[in-house]
């Protein structure tokens, strides 16, 4: 087929066809502005406007590279060049090689005569410099449309699932480098809707590449055009394979702006495009620190109608982003950029500590005043049942109350110890910032998303359940935490995990090396924040040793005792991953480790911190072990039948993500059953069969199952700490933790 051939498919299919995203989304999503019901600002004050490549633009909107070759694209052309010139804004054409192979098609890329003050951007497909072309096809590229710069877009997975592909993209680093040399006009880099990584990003930029377009994922999927055009049914079948493959916008819009701050070039321009549909859309990509953003099918179905039909949406989208701009206090771009504009959405739910807990030190004895009663709900992703639907109040009120009061000072211990010892070793220190939720993916400081704090906590309730003063415990109660993110960091590297708590993990956004090393880093400063006990800045005291041992020695043990059982977790499950047989036993000891000895050697910690002997402090440890059990198989329970709605994802997660969880393996191991469960396991259970999978297991008496032992383990862990303190001790705090870790919906 022709190239010119091929574009009119394009067209067609975006049009007629649902070409969207399934389940991938742009990560746009999980971003909101801070409302300002004082914005102190008048609309008309608000100026969206930006200065690239020295036009001045109305809006930081890129009506994006889609089309030419053909009359009828040609047309589209036209109508999108004269509503950008109306509105002072940037296009791109469409790949311009049919262009350069038949002169014929030269005229439906002639958008200057209807845009002449508009930022024109020339685009060829960076592969044909593998095939033939030289800078001398770039120039003829950029003279046919008069343009300001030329793209050259990179589409490696769409080149390989078309029948007629270009699929030589080996040394073309080389070639891009020298047209970016010799061309004499800008070079713009650009995805078509797959995304950009940080080290593709590296490699552009020291190519001398003058602009980055990353075209993230969660858009338009071209392997779902190019399934639409596949001629057999083995292509279909490939093309279907990665509808939902690439990076998502926010994710990769932050992977190269790492890139770019690792190079130097902060003034590099980074075009944010890929499912982008509206105002608010652009609005956050700008805030983000997208320089431009582009958008592509929202103006294609418009331009199918006339001119005045995208001077209309044109003029929609700039009226929302300057009514977001407005509603958030920001007169122009650089003010939407600021810390606090532009927040996660789990942000939105945190209710601030009040300002009386944030500076103050207060005593057991002060507990009380100036309580949050949504403190601990709200400090964690763990949404807790409603207050009012759990049997003792004052005990969920007693822990808001103290998490209110706690929370706080747990975070001033641990950023005490995470702090750079050196200004060249700031970037090492801020990316553990970023991954303890106080900075954002530019390394700016921002409460993000400081996760959950289950373990400090319980650390701090356990010193105060067995008499001492939770103060004693900050030192062990930061180590725990800090050692529970060294092992995320880590386990998100070994399991691929790109996001965690809704933003992109560590390695995505600055390589596995940095975040193996950040890790370590935050291996040591754990034992670090522990060693702080012996000059505690908290309080000055130390409770006395446990039953004439070395208190220091015997803190030590236990949390080597942690590290090791993490590790042991890990050991594990990794190597569940490549066994097609684990059984329920095999299973609950790996959660012995990989869950439950932090949770056990928290409280056991707490209390030693706290003054326990022996015995209470291992009545502590048997509690957290057995809630810990119960936490992890109430995860693997809301993993299959969650509500989406809360637990933010899809019904059967688990199931699609083939992970041996708890039911799954009961299920398995069921006698009449278990060999429909497996066969769906051994072949990837889709969407389509989740309504069959869920029902199996149910029909196994699965969940059922998996309540019992977690409603068990729960059991065992209250009456381990009934027997441990005596019975005067206030065990009201530690008995609601309980509750509420097996209750949670999330």
């Amino acid at each position: 087929m022709s190239t010119a051939g091929r574009k009119d498919d394009h067209i067609r299919i975006n049009l007629e066809e649902d070409v969207e995203f399934k389940q991938l989304t742009t990560g746009l999503e999980r971003y909101h502005f801070t409302h300002q019901a004082l914005p102190e600002i008048d609309l008309a004050e608000v100026d969206a406007s930006v200065l690239l490549f020295g036009k001045r633009l109305c809006a930081p909107i890129l009506v994006s590279s889609m089309t030419g070759g053909t009359e009828r694209a040609g047309l589209f052309n036209r109508r999108l060049a004269e509503a950008v010139q109306s509105k002072r804004l940037a296009m791109g054409v469409g790949s311009q090689r049919a262009a350069l192979e038949d002169s014929e098609a030269e005229a439906s890329f002639s958008v200057r005569a209807y845009a002449p003050d508009a930022l024109v951007f020339a685009n060829l497909g960076a592969v044909q410099l593998n095939y033939g072309y030289t800078v001398d096809q770039c120039r003829r590229a950029v003279e046919l449309v008069e343009a300001d710069a030329l793209i050259l877009h990179l589409n490696p997975l769409q080149e390989v699932l078309q029948p007629e592909g270009d699929s030589r993209w080996g040394g073309l680093l080389a070639r891009i480098e020298q047209v970016c040399v010799q061309v004499g006009v800008p070079v713009i880099a650009k995805e078509v809707g797959w995304g950009i990584s940080e080290q593709a990003a590296r490699g552009l930029i020291d190519a001398g590449i003058s602009a980055i377009d990353m075209a993230g994922a969660g858009g338009t999927s071209w392997s779902e055009v190019e399934k639409h055009r596949a001629p057999t049914g083995r292509q279909r079948r490939l093309a279907a394979a990665f509808r939902e493959w690439g990076i998502p916008t926010a994710t990769s819009l932050a992977l190269v702006q790492a890139a770019r701050a690792e190079a130097g070039r902060p003034d590099l321009p980074v075009f944010a495009s890929g499912g982008i549909r509206s105002g608010q859309d652009i609005a956050k990509a700008a805030a983000l620190g997208a320089d431009l953003v582009g958008l592509a099918a929202p103006f294609l179905r418009k331009a199918v109608e006339s001119t005045a039909s995208v001077v209309e949406e044109i003029d929609l989208l700039i009226e929302e982003l300057r009514i977001s701009m407005f509603a958030s206090g920001s007169r122009n771009i650089e003010e939407l950029r600021r810390p606090g504009v532009l927040v996660s959405k789990t942000d939105l739910v945190q209710v601030p500590t009040p300002l009386s807990h944030r500076a103050t030190r207060t005593s057991p004895s002060e507990r009380g005043k100036g309580r949050t009663k949504e403190g601990l709900a709200y400090a964690s992703e763990d949404v807790a049942p409603p207050i009012s639907d759990l049997s003792a109040r004052s005990n969920a009120e007693g822990l808001d109350e103290f998490a209110s009061q706690w929370l706080p000072r747990i975070e001033e211990e641990m950023r005490a110890v995470l702090t750079t010892r050196h200004p060249l070793l700031a970037y090492h220190y801020a990316m553990m910032h970023y991954h303890m939720g106080w900075a954002d993916e530019s390394l700016r400081p921002n409460a993000i998303s400081a996760g959950k704090r289950i373990r400090p906590l319980l650390c701090l309730i356990s010193c105060a359940a067995v008499g001492g003063d939770p103060a004693c415990a900050l030192p062990a109660a930061a180590a725990v935490e800090i050692l529970h993110n060294f092992s995320l960091v880590h386990d998100d590297i070994e399991d691929g995990d790109e996001t965690r708590r809704h933003r992109p993990t560590l390695w995505t956004l600055w390589g596995v090396p940095q975040a193996i090393n950040v890790g370590d880093g935050m291996f040591a400063l754990a034992y670090a924040a522990l060693l702080r006990s012996q000059v505690n800045s908290s309080t000055g005291v130390l409770p006395a040793p446990a039953e004439g041992s070395s208190w220091a020695l015997t803190a030590f043990d236990r949390f080597t005792e942690i590290c090791i059982g993490l590790t042991e977790g890990q050991h594990l499950d990794l190597s569940f991953e490549e066994r097609e047989e684990v059984t329920v036993a095999e299973y609950l000891r790996m959660i012995e480790g990989k869950t439950a000895a932090l949770i056990a050697g928290s409280l056991a910690l707490g209390a030693l911190f706290g003054g326990a002997g022996y015995r209470k402090s291992e009545c502590m440890h048997r509690f957290g072990h057995n809630i810990g059990m119960a936490f992890q198989i109430q995860d693997d329970i809301l993993g299959i039948w969650g509500d989406p709605e809360v637990t933010g994802k899809p019904a059967g997660n688990d199931i699609l993500r083939r992970k041996k969880s708890l039911p799954l393996l009961y299920g398995l191991e069921h006698p009449t059953l278990g060999g429909r469960i497996r066969s769906l396991w051994k072949r990837g259970a889709t969407e389509e069969d989740l309504p069959e999978a869920i029902a199996l297991l149910d029909r196994s008496n699965a969940k059922n199952w998996s309540e019992e032992q977690a409603s068990r383990y729960h059991s065992e862990g209250t009456q381990a700490l009934q027997e441990g303190l005596a019975a005067t001790a206030d065990c009201s705090l530690l008995l609601e933790v309980a509750g509420r870790l097996l209750h949670r919906r999330s």
